[in-house]
């Protein structure tokens, strides 16, 4: 089975770059603190992060930079 993405809002802090860390995701209408950053990497034309959430939700999370859209997919948890 494919995961499928989804689009979600993603607060960010961002220094020298945006994004340069999430912060917050509302993903399917509830709104989540990101407790850790686990992983972030760069691919072609997007920026990607593995976040674990409040309630032991892991989702990747990524950047679109073209478009300026941050997409989710759950990867675990719960």
């Amino acid at each position: 089975m494919t995961a499928v993405e989804e689009l979600v809002e993603v607060e960010c802090y961002a220094g020298r770059r945006y994004p340069e860390r999430p912060l917050r995701v509302t993903w399917r209408g509830t709104r989540y603190e990101v407790l850790a950053v686990e992983r972030e990497w760069q691919e072609p034309r997007r920026r990607c992060y593995l976040v674990l959430l409040e309630g032991d939700l892991r989702l990747r999370l990524c950047y679109y930079e073209r478009n300026q859209r941050w997409s989710a997919v759950e990867v675990g948890g719960r």
